[in-house]
């Protein structure tokens, strides 16, 4: 999701799937994937085993389904077998990703791609996560590096292959967020009159509103400083003035009706931060400085859940220790709440 991933989420993702339409046709001959891909994909695993275990500090798990594709095969890995159902014609290959046991069924795909939610998308260039099967399980769809090569925007990425990685870390991120993403859809269905439901929304609503703008670049000035500052005083003290600058906007412009956009930029920020922070880590673990892995992943800023997400868990890593075990707890502990406790 934001402006990295070509502004594609799993919420914009979900309004545009009816456009997509028709029956997925199983290929019985087996694709071979790319060898140079293959080789990517299993450094980026690794790469995202460092974040989740260094930076995520999350215990091992076993990879979610993962479907990932080019221009010609797709690969479904790790599928739940009770759900997979579409090749019983392939074989699947066990093979070794990042040094854990996997099951791939790669075959040939006809220009659409089949999702373990059973919906369909076109083999263009997607990313995004979401959860299946009741909300108990999480997928991960993204395109591989060759078809993200060919986007007009990123001709001039000079570090796409660490770009795309970041992406995968991101999107790897969301699949620890099964509750966010039942309760937005839980939201989502309340909503009225709301054309894209995604990490925009707040954006979108309320960026024309010259008062709130305002208030939002004032808030990004400070988490600027907030994230730059090396003195704990110092710091701890721009921390309190974000703090106290997010609680101000809010009381003056989600009031009424306009309530729920509280808990709406709750979630949103937190997603977007702590997935955006981890790919953020993930282009540090492949090599880059901090100052150009912050400048790879936060691009322009203009997206405001992104940059004000990452900025915030910046702030927050620095701040509160051992927040990974509060952020990745049953419940939705928010952003907000995560910097409240890191001020006091």
């Amino acid at each position: 999701m934001g402006s990295i991933f070509d502004r594609i989420s799993a919420f914009r993702f979900l309004s545009l799937i009816a456009l997509f339409t028709g029956s997925f046709i199983s290929v019985a001959a087996q694709c071979e994937p790319n060898p140079e891909e293959t080789r990517w994909l299993d450094g980026t695993i690794r790469v995202w085993e460092t974040v989740r275990a260094d930076s995520l500090k999350l215990t091992p798990a076993k990879l979610p389904w993962l479907v990932v594709f080019d221009e010609k095969c797709v690969l479904n890995i790790n599928p739940n077998p009770k759900l997979f159902k579409s090749w019983t014609d392939i074989q699947p290959q066990i093979r070794s990703l990042a040094g854990e046991g996997v099951s791939i069924y790669s075959a040939l795909h006809n220009g659409n791609i089949t999702l373990p939610d059973t919906q369909i998308i076109p083999a263009k260039l997607f990313s995004f996560a979401a959860n299946y099967d009741s909300d108990k399980r999480s997928f991960f769809v993204a395109a591989l590096p060759s078809i993200w090569a060919k986007a007009e925007h990123l001709q001039a990425e000079k570090n796409l292959t660490t770009l795309v990685r970041a992406v995968y870390v991101h999107e790897l991120t969301h699949t620890y967020h099964r509750n966010f993403f039942a309760r937005l859809s839980q939201i989502e269905k309340q909503l009225k009159n709301v054309e894209n439901f995604d990490d925009d929304i707040i954006q979108i609503t309320f960026g024309n509103d010259e008062r709130f703008r305002k208030a939002y670049l004032e808030e990004i000035a400070i988490a600027n400083a907030a994230a730059g500052e090396l003195n704990p005083g110092k710091k701890l003290i721009a921390a309190k003035r974000l703090l106290d600058a997010i609680k101000k906007r809010r009381k003056d412009f989600y009031v009424g009706d306009n309530k729920k956009f509280e808990e709406i930029e709750d979630i949103f920020l937190t997603m977007e931060g702590v997935a955006n922070w981890a790919g953020y880590r993930a282009a540090i673990v492949d090599g880059m400085s901090l100052e150009d892995a912050s400048r790879l992943i936060r691009r322009s800023g203009k997206y405001w859940s992104q940059e004000e997400g990452i900025l915030l868990f910046m702030i927050i890593d620095s701040m509160l220790p051992k927040w990974q075990k509060i952020a990745f707890a049953n419940g939705r502990v928010s952003i907000v709440d995560l910097l409240e406790r890191a001020v006091r």
